[in-house]
């Protein structure tokens, strides 16, 4: 229902109009009227009326300055004027204010509802668009917002060169570049905590690839600064989990790395983390009084550094780490056996999980765990504590000594893998962790730690090789070079080539040519 307000300095004018259309069939609700447009004006203001007829005469303020304000002030309502004069200026001032409609009294009830209802068809016409407009509007910043964190997740997968993404960066008008990095991924299990400190103290860039979950590329100028700008988010985080007591959220910090290729490197760290504290809060989730306490002291165990001993430490180091990890129990070894048991608790879910999610977790191994767990429950000594931490470590890294010759064949594959289809346009990390049959970002990780590289750069070298080659040995045209070594752009090609070696394609060849002619 449409509101219609009527300005009119006679009543009886007034009267006949509201009392000669039956609003209700027309789809209107009469809402209000006034003498003047002084009088009309707060009026209007409360009622909000969507259409407005007035006259142009009027003492203290014309149908024509009321148009001027209300134009101004509610751009959306439609004004029509009812004039008594068949005058040409005031026709002619009522075009510039953008009247909707004029017309000249007299004027008959079966006139006035043919232009309200057109005035209707317009105000329906124009809602219509406006909601289109607005559509598409919400879906075009959905596609950037879309397109902004896709490309940020897939940065952080490692699935850019430094060019590539500082070039794709600039068109999605985010702000990347910079001396050093490291992630933060928090998920915020409670909606009622925000995460906006983060992004308001700090620089970063936040995004999520999923409900709940935020991650930020935290940047900055020196690795010092950063270092210790993560243990203070660190200690923040842990603090509100220790105040509230309700694990309300689960995070990763990954560590501080320079250049854009070591995103993926910290990204890795901080979802790793994170996915072990989400195990570790699955098994804590059914809390009594008693176990308050006990949660409370698991904060003061850096399971970030349990989880760095298990991928590197060694046979040797075993009891330096456990009694440094564990120093904690012996200091405080009046409390109550509870704190023991549960820090014996998350120290084997953390290698359990470590285990299965680097695929380590066989039957004989775990079963042999599961043996030590049943333990876990009875023990009260700090000395039986660095035994039970020992036994689990040792079998631990036995397991994943006997896994490197694996990896090592995994990442033997891949390059393989790359060798044979560099000249595919749609290979990618997730292609490759198809064909050796694990996850993408893991396998980001390893290759990473195997190699000193990422995917993408590996990837990128093994195809300029082969274009130094067919430079050298063909006279195929550059276009034809870019689309045999898997590039599809040959302007991007030319400067990926000039950014690994220094040299433009032309320049390249002539060097080679002059080689061989001496």
């Amino acid at each position: 229902m449409k509101k219609v307000f009527l300005v009119d300095d006679e009543v009886n004018i007034r009267e006949g109009i509201m009392n000669s259309i039956n609003w209700g069939n027309q789809g209107l609700v009469f809402c209000g009227s006034a003498s003047d447009g002084e009088v009309a004006l707060p009026l209007i203001e409360k009622h909000q009326p969507d259409i407005v007829i007035t006259d142009i005469k009027m003492p203290f303020m014309d149908g024509l300055e009321l148009s001027r304000i209300l134009k101004e002030r509610f751009p959306s309502i439609k004004i029509i004027i009812l004039s008594g004069h068949d005058e040409f200026e005031y026709a002619r001032e009522a075009m510039r204010i953008q009247i909707t409609e004029y017309c000249l009294k007299p004027v008959s009830s079966q006139d006035l509802q043919e232009i309200l209802a057109r005035v209707v068809s317009q105000i329906k016409i124009e809602e219509l668009e406006n909601k289109r407009l607005i559509d598409l509007e919400s879906r075009a910043i959905q596609n950037k917002t879309d397109s902004r964190d896709k490309f940020l997740y897939e940065l952080c997968e490692g699935e850019y060169n430094s060019s590539d993404a500082i070039k794709k960066a600039s068109i999605l008008n985010l702000s990347i570049i910079s001396s050093y990095y490291y992630i933060v991924v928090v998920e915020a299990t409670s909606e009622s905590y925000s995460m906006d400190w983060i992004e308001n103290e700090f620089d970063c860039v936040r995004f999520s690839r999923k409900l709940k979950e935020s991650i930020f590329i935290m940047i900055g100028e020196t690795k010092e600064l950063l270092e210790k700008e993560s243990e203070l988010i660190r200690k923040r985080l842990i603090s509100h989990e220790e105040n509230t007591l309700e694990n309300s959220i689960i995070f990763g910090i990954g560590g501080v790395e320079s250049r854009i290729r070591g995103i993926a490197l910290s990204f890795a760290e901080a979802d790793e983390e994170k996915n072990y504290s989400s195990v570790i809060h699955k098994y804590n989730s059914k809390e009594t009084d008693r176990d308050i306490e006990s949660k409370k002291a698991l904060y003061q165990f850096k399971r970030k550094d349990l989880i760095h001993f298990l991928k590197t430490g060694q046979l040797c180091d075993i009891h330096t780490f456990s009694r440094s990890y564990s120093s904690y129990l012996e200091k405080e070894n009046n409390k109550s056996p509870f704190i023991t048991y549960y820090f014996l608790m998350d120290f084997t879910i953390t290698v359990t999980h470590y285990l299965k999610e680097y695929e380590i977790a066989k039957l004989e191994i775990m079963q042999e765990i599961n043996t030590l767990e049943m333990k876990a429950s009875w023990i009260r000594k700090y000395q039986d504590v660095l035994t039970y931490m020992a036994d689990l470590l040792k079998i631990t890294i036995i397991s994943r000594e006997k896994l490197i010759g694996k990896n090592g064949s995994v990442i033997q594959k891949v390059k393989e893998y790359i060798h044979e289809n560099y000249n595919n346009q749609q290979l990618s990390l997730q292609y490759a962790a198809d064909e050796v049959n694990v996850n993408a970002s893991y396998l980001s990780h390893l290759f990473s730690q195997e190699t000193g590289h990422t995917f993408i750069e590996y990837l990128t070298t093994t195809r300029i090789n082969c274009a130094k080659e067919l430079l050298k040995t063909t006279n195929d045209k550059t276009y034809e070079i870019a689309n045999k070594v898997g590039y599809t752009d040959s302007h991007y090609f030319c400067r990926t080539f000039k950014k690994v070696t220094g040299m433009t394609t032309r320049q390249y060849k002539n060097q080679s040519s002059s080689n061989i002619s001496i």
